[in-house]
C-alpha cells in the first residue's frame, strides 16, 4: 500500500496533497517560463514572427492532445497499482505505454512532415490574403517540432508514470534540464550568438527538439537505474505489444484524450477566428494565452496532485479518503489561483511589455487578459476536479463538459460578443469566462455526485479489468 493512503488525518493529508503539488507546480512553471522567454526572444523578430509561432503550436498542441490517451491512462492505471500494492503490474503498463508512445510519435512526425503548409493555410482561411512570412517560417516550425515528438512523446509518458508512483520531484529535474537546454539553444539558434547561426523561428523550433531529446534520455537512465518503486528492466522486457493492456489503458486514456483534441481543436478554431482580425490581433492573443499559462501554474499542480491521490486512495479502496483529497485539493487551488488573479491584475502591463514593444498588441492584450482574471479561480476549480475524475478512471465526464463548454458555450458566445456585439479580442476572452462558469457548475455536480468512487481501473483475481 502507498505511505500516502496510510496516515488519513486533516493533517497529514494537507501535506500529502501540497509535497505532490509544488513540485508540480514548480515543473509548469518552468515550462511556462521557457513559452514566456520563447516568446518573448521571438518577439523581437515582430509581430509575424510571434503569429507564424502561435499558430504553429495551436497545431501542436491539438495533436499532442489526441495522443493524451496514453500518459492520462497510464497515470491513473499506475496510481491504482502502486495503492493495490502490485508493482508488477505496474511495471508492465510503464512498458507498454513507453512502446505505444513510440509507435504514435512516428505516426505523428510522419503526418506532420507531410501536410504542415495546408493545415497553415487553413488556419489562415479567413484572412483578406494569407501572410506568406507566417506560412513559410511556421512551416518549418511545425515540421521540427512535430519530429521531435518522437521523443517529446515518450518523455510525458515517463512523466506521467512517475506520477502515478507519487514522484512528482524526478518529473520536476527533467523538466528543469530540458528547458535550461531549451531556452539556452533558443537564445544561441534564434539571433545568431558566436558561431551559430542566426535561424530565427527556425532556431525555436530546434531548441525545442535538442531539449526534448535531452528529456527523454534523463527519463530513461531514471527508469533503467531503478531508483524508484518501478524498474525499466531490459532481460524482463517483452517487445510485442500487449494489445490487452493497450485497451485497457486507452479504455481510460481515450475520452481524456478526445478532452484534450476537443479543447486544443477549439483553439485553433478561435485562433482561425481571431486571425480574420489580422496580425496584431494573433499576436496581442498569443501574447494573453502564453501569460495566462504563469497563473493557472496552481490549477494544474493541484489537478495532478488530485489525480495521484485519488488514485492511489481508490486502488487501495478508501473511497471516503478519495473523497476527502478532492474536496481539500480544490480548497487550496481556489484560494491560491484567486491570489494568483489579483497579483497578476495588477502586474498586468508590465509583464506585457515584456513581450512586445507595440502599443496596439499591449493593449488588446491587457483588456483581454483583465477580462479573464476574473473567472480564473473558476477555471482553477474545474482542473483540480477534473484532475480528481481522472484519478477515479472517470474521463468520461470530463470530456462532456469540455466538448459542451469549448464546442457549445464559448463558440455561441464567442460569435455573439465578438461579432455581433463587435468587441473583437475582447469579445473572446469573454466567451471565455462564460464557458469557465459553466463547466465548472457541471465538475462540481459530477463530484459530488459520488459516482465516480464506485469505478474500477485494476484486475480482479480472474486477472480481467472491472468496470
Amino acid at each position: 500500500m502507498s505511505e500516502l493512503t496510510i496516515d488519513t488525518s486533516p493533517k497529514q493529508m494537507r501535506r500529502n496533497i501540497l509535497s505532490l503539488a509544488w513540485p508540480a507546480i514548480l515543473r509548469l512553471f518552468l515550462q511556462s517560463i521557457v513559452g514566456v522567454v520563447d516568446v518573448i526572444m521571438i518577439g523581437q523578430l515582430g509581430a509575424a514572427a510571434i503569429a507564424s509561432v502561435d499558430i504553429g503550436n495551436r497545431i501542436v498542441f491539438v495533436l499532442i492532445g489526441s495522443l493524451m490517451s496514453l500518459t492520462i491512462g497510464a497515470t491513473a492505471m499506475v496510481a491504482h497499482y502502486v495503492g493495490a500494492g502490485n508493482k508488477e503490474e505496474a511495471n508492465h503498463i510503464m512498458w507498454q505505454s513507453l512502446m505505444s508512445g513510440f509507435l504514435a510519435a512516428l505516426i505523428l512526425a510522419f503526418l506532420g512532415s507531410l501536410f504542415s503548409e495546408e493545415i497553415l493555410k487553413l488556419m489562415m482561411v479567413l484572412m483578406e490574403e494569407a501572410d506568406q512570412f507566417i506560412i513559410n517560417e511556421g512551416s518549418v516550425y511545425l515540421k521540427i517540432v512535430l519530429a521531435s515528438m518522437i521523443f517529446g512523446l515518450p518523455m510525458m509518458v515517463i512523466n506521467a508514470i512517475l506520477q502515478g508512483i507519487g514522484d512528482m520531484k524526478t518529473p520536476l529535474f527533467i523538466m528543469f534540464i530540458t528547458n535550461i537546454i531549451n531556452v539556452l539553444l533558443n537564445y544561441l539558434l534564434i539571433f545568431g550568438i558566436g558561431f551559430f547561426p542566426a535561424l530565427g523561428v527556425t532556431g525555436a523550433a530546434l531548441g525545442t527538439g535538442i531539449g526534448r531529446l535531452v528529456g527523454f534520455i534523463i527519463g530513461l537512465i531514471v527508469l533503467i537505474r531503478g531508483d524508484i518503486d518501478i524498474r525499466l528492466d531490459w532481460k524482463q522486457l517483452s517487445w510485442k505489444f500487449d494489445w490487452e493492456t493497450i485497451k485497457n489503458i486507452l479504455k481510460i486514456g481515450i475520452p481524456a484524450a478526445i478532452e484534450q483534441f476537443a479543447r486544443q481543436s477549439s483553439q485553433i478554431i478561435y485562433t482561425a477566428l481571431v486571425a480574420g482580425l489580422g496580425t496584431m490581433t494573433i499576436a496581442a492573443n498569443a501574447v494573453a494565452m502564453n501569460v495566462t499559462t504563469l497563473s493557472f501554474m496552481p490549477g494544474f499542480g493541484f489537478g495532478m496532485a488530485a489525480t495521484t491521490l485519488i488514485g492511489q486512495s481508490l486502488g487501495a479502496e478508501k473511497k471516503d479518503l478519495a473523497e476527502k483529497y478532492g474536496k481539500q485539493s480544490a480548497y487550496l487551488t481556489v484560494i491560491l489561483m484567486a491570489l494568483a488573479s489579483i497579483a497578476m491584475f495588477i502586474w498586468i502591463q508590465p509583464i506585457i511589455h515584456l513581450y512586445t514593444d507595440e502599443p496596439g498588441v499591449i493593449k488588446m492584450a491587457t483588456s483581454a487578459l483583465r477580462i479573464f482574471l476574473f473567472f480564473q479561480p473558476l477555471f482553477g476549480l474545474f482542473m483540480v476536479l477534473a484532475g480528481a475524475l481522472r484519478g477515479a478512471g472517470d474521463t468520461k465526464w470530463v470530456m462532456y463538459f469540455t466538448i459542451i463548454g469549448n464546442w457549445g458555450v464559448r463558440l455561441i458566445f464567442s460569435l455573439i460578443f465578438a461579432f455581433y456585439f463587435k468587441l473583437g479580442l475582447n469579445g473572446f476572452w469573454l466567451a471565455m469566462g462564460v464557458d469557465v462558469i459553466v463547466r465548472a457548475g457541471l465538475i462540481v455536480w459530477r463530484f459530488l455526485s459520488g459516482k465516480w468512487k464506485d469505478l474500477k481501473v485494476v484486475r480482479n483475481n480472474e486477472g480481467m479489468i472491472l468496470d
